[in-house]
């Protein structure tokens, strides 16, 4: 696991399954290999999830890139389309992920902590980082408010 976080969280989890589980045990099981296994298999199936998700992020960003497309924009939405672009991909991964499942999946913070396996209040402060670095980056006033107007018609349905 790349992950120190969510090594600690396997273990536990296994730990915690362990105690649960500890009168339906037998006194005569192995206790190393029961936990060697457990372990395993925890990480499996994490490693399994985040394949999952990382194959939902890009199917989004698929269909975002194909909604795009199609839609004819004009020149200074094509600009502006590209500097925001430009800037979300400098974003740290975890707020790009929480940017793009918000604004592309159209996902509330609720349902993107718990696609994601955080709270909902580190989903708030990603946001609010990627939104402020957004700000930052496009910090001339005609290319703000224009990414504000877009991103809200992008969010509202509105082309």
């Amino acid at each position: 696991m790349k992950d120190r976080e969510l090594a600690k969280d396997i273990l536990q989890d296994v730990f915690v399954s362990l105690y649960l589980k500890r009168e339906t045990l037998g006194a005569d099981i192995n206790i190393l290999g029961y936990l060697t296994n457990a372990v395993k298999y925890q990480t499996s199936n994490a490693l399994r999830n985040a394949m999952v998700k990382d194959a939902h992020h890009q199917a989004l960003l698929l269909h975002a890139h194909r909604q795009e497309a199609a839609q004819p924009m004009a020149p200074e939405r094509s600009a502006l389309r590209r500097e925001i672009d430009k800037s979300i991909h400098t974003l740290p991964q975890k707020c790009r992920e929480v940017f793009m499942l918000s604004y592309y999946g159209n996902l509330g913070y609720k349902a993107i902590a718990k696609e994601m396996g955080i709270s909902v209040k580190t989903v708030e402060k990603h946001m609010s980082k990627a939104l402020q670095a957004l700000r930052r980056d496009l910090k001339e006033e005609h290319v703000a408010g224009l990414m504000v107007v877009t991103l809200t018609m992008q969010y509202c349905g509105i082309s």
